[in-house]
């Protein structure tokens, strides 16, 4: 039973006519692009309990720390997610129309990791932890 399952997986595609490397390279940018959402909302999440938070418990909580993890995360998996685009626009069997959005995902994603490198080398420019929460409150995240 297992092995008829198995051949079922691995042959359905080819038998509806649906290479196999584009279900798996569609699934991997779908899932890069999750994980690049998921950690760009951790950060404007962290932004806001930042704003509201006093400096004792900035510092306590290390989220100057966290944000520099997550902003260092967040563009590791963008230049995977971006890679993974770029390969994608590059498939000579995908139509206009799919290349034009995967093109304005790119153009978006770059823009994206641009703004983070900014925020991501401006925390990293603060010299003590009162300038690094302002600069923190400062981040505008959107994705």
């Amino acid at each position: 039973m297992k092995r008829r399952i198995l051949v079922v997986i691995l042959a359905g595609p080819l038998l509806f006519g649906l290479p196999i490397h584009h279900l798996l390279r569609g699934q991997t940018c779908s899932d890069d692009e999750g994980m690049v959402k998921s950690y760009v909302k951790s950060i404007a999440d962290l932004t806001s309990t930042v704003k509201k938070e006093s400096l004792d418990d900035f510092e306590k909580d290390y989220h100057e720390q966290s944000c520099l993890s997550r902003l260092t995360l967040s563009l590791g998996m963008l230049n995977s997610l971006m890679d993974c685009l770029s390969k994608a626009a590059k498939d000579t069997t995908a139509t206009k129309e799919q290349i034009a959005a995967i093109q304005g995902k790119l153009q978006s994603y770059t823009k994206l990791k641009s703004a983070l490198e900014q925020d991501q080398n401006t925390l990293k420019a603060a010299k003590n932890p009162k300038t690094a929460k302002s600069v923190i409150e400062q981040f505008v995240i959107a994705s």
